[in-house]
């Protein structure tokens, strides 16, 4: 299984490039990235696609990726276009990380009216399929509900798409990323208390189940479609110690895991989180 982390942008850079180095160094196969206008009213708070390109530049080897780019202050056309620049200047490892969006300042920050659970979710719909589209064609028309891009020429040579990475817990959500992902993404905070399973590990258990049916309903192959699960946010705790990390690892590869990324450690207890990231990372490392 490998081993990601969700790195913040919240310091100087000098720190943010430290982290990105030293997670490198210890063998994180991918870094990703909050896309928000800012978070829990942080001081200080980088553009996502900025950070990668900058992140990207002072590395070589580990993926960058956004997790999550939303429709929320993201236009089709400006997300691909970076998509794109982001997968030449990492060298093609660059995954767009892609999600409905919630309420809140990203969601307001452009005016209008709030948008309710199931505008957000057609809104998504609507932009993963013409970001795709973006990505794919050498021009593209197509006039929508939320989104148009008239006779747009975005550049970039083949191949044009880099790997599309969709968050979802939902069955539509899933439904776009059994036509569009190249990677699923959940995690252990559930988004529909109406739904919930009652541990997080119950819930990804019953998201994956849902996963399965709707590729299997869509004509695709389960298999072929790879998951990735965020510990941290919700009950599961991976870094409190190397035996903790063990157990995440093997209670999710049993649900077909094929990535697990934990938040990088920062704040109260961050040297001995960091030391069990890099126990963890080692003993990945030497299970591949």
């Amino acid at each position: 299984m490998q081993l990601d982390a969700v790195m913040w942008p919240d310091a100087p850079w000098p720190m943010i490039r430290d982290e990105w180095s030293h997670a490198e160094k210890i063998g994180v196969g991918r870094g990703w990235l909050y896309d928000h206008l800012l978070l829990n009213d942080r001081e200080r708070w980088h553009e996502a696609h900025t950070t990668l390109a900058a992140a990207a530049a002072v590395t070589s080897r580990i993926g960058v990726g956004t997790m999550v780019t939303s429709p929320n202050f993201r236009h089709p056309v400006t997300s691909a276009k970076a998509a794109l620049s982001l997968d030449a200047l990492s060298e093609g490892r660059f995954v767009l990380g892609v999600g409905a969006g919630g309420p809140g300042g990203d969601s307001d920050a452009f005016g209008g009216g709030p948008l309710s659970r199931a505008e957000r979710t057609a809104r998504f719909g609507e932009w993963v399929e013409l970001t795709d589209l973006l990505l794919r064609r050498p021009v593209t028309d197509f006039t929508g509900r939320f989104f148009s891009a008239h006779q747009v020429a975005i550049g970039g040579g083949e191949p044009r798409r880099p790997p599309l990475a969709i968050a979802a817990t939902g069955a539509r959500g899933m439904e776009l990323a059994a036509r569009f992902a190249d990677l699923w993404i959940t995690q252990d905070v559930s988004q529909d208390p109406r739904a919930y399973a009652g541990t997080p590990h119950a819930e990804v258990r019953r998201q994956t189940a849902l996963l399965d049916e709707i590729c299997a309903d869509r004509g695709r192959e389960p298999g072929s479609l790879p998951r990735l699960a965020v510990l941290g946010y919700g009950g599961e705790r991976p870094l409190a110690s190397i035996e903790a990390f063990r157990d995440c690892l093997g209670r999710y590869a049993e649900l077909g895991i094929t990535t697990l990324a934990v938040l990088w450690p920062r704040g109260e207890h961050a040297a001995a989180r960091l030391a069990v990231l890099e126990q963890a990372a080692e003993e990945c490392r030497q299970a591949v």
